[in-house]
């Protein structure tokens, strides 16, 4: 069993990965574009999370123009798979500050126990002071 700050660490670690790795491998062809001759990429998702919509006509006539060499341009799902990872990132952010408390609110018993030890180890239980 998996205890609530490990958990807590998991998920920061999720949603960093997920913010911050755009999805670049894309296998199926796009409406007629040969993903042969395409490099598709697309931006991170915490940077740009609403890329601006790609127009495949202008990606036909890049393709067009340079009839050897690979083009490079956003895929056009990215508008959609940039909201799909940020929102998979704050729930994963979510289920961190949920297991996070959690782990904050089961420990802290044992803090108070150890604060209240460190102020009184320096006493030697005499009164001081005025009471002398």
């Amino acid at each position: 069993m998996l205890r609530d700050r490990t958990v807590a660490f998991m998920c920061v670690v999720l949603t960093v990965l997920v913010w911050s790795t755009p999805i670049t491998f894309f296998d199926t062809e796009f409406e007629g574009v040969d993903n042969d001759r395409m490099t598709w990429s697309c931006p991170r998702p915490i940077l740009s999370p609403s890329p601006a919509a790609v127009d495949l006509d202008v990606v036909r006539a890049e393709l067009a123009k340079t009839p050897d060499g690979p083009v490079e341009s956003q895929h056009p799902q990215c508008r959609l798979l940039n909201g799909t990872q940020l929102v998979l990132g704050l729930l994963s952010l979510a289920g961190a500050i949920w297991k996070g408390r959690l782990w904050w609110l089961s420990t802290a018993d044992a803090r108070e126990e150890k604060k209240f030890a460190r102020l009184h180890a320096k006493t030697s239980g005499q009164p001081k002071g005025m009471l002398d």
